[in-house]
């Protein structure tokens, strides 16, 4: 019996059925520390890169806004000091 692997994959499968059944996996995965790190660091990367992506976004709307409203001519900025003390 020969034995058939799969050339396109990116690891090399061997068919279970040609080795016979001594080739299935008989051990458990637990996760380790180190899978608890990496599944950490990817949640902790995809919020960052949610937030970057947000103030990114932010930013162009605002240019474009700002090209819409004032022709690139100046630039738009808010103020809120209604809550400071009037000094005369």
């Amino acid at each position: 019996m020969s034995v058939v692997t799969y050339p396109n994959s990116a690891t090399a499968k061997v068919s279970v059925a040609a080795l016979g059944k001594s080739a299935t996996p008989a051990k458990s995965h637990s996760p380790t520390a180190a899978d608890r790190l990496r599944a950490f660091l990817r949640v902790t990367g995809r919020w960052i890169t949610i937030a970057f992506d947000a103030v990114l976004e932010a930013r162009a709307q605002r240019a474009m806004i700002e090209a819409q409203l004032y022709l690139n001519r100046c630039k738009h900025t808010s103020k809120n000091d209604d809550d400071l003390p009037v000094l005369r």
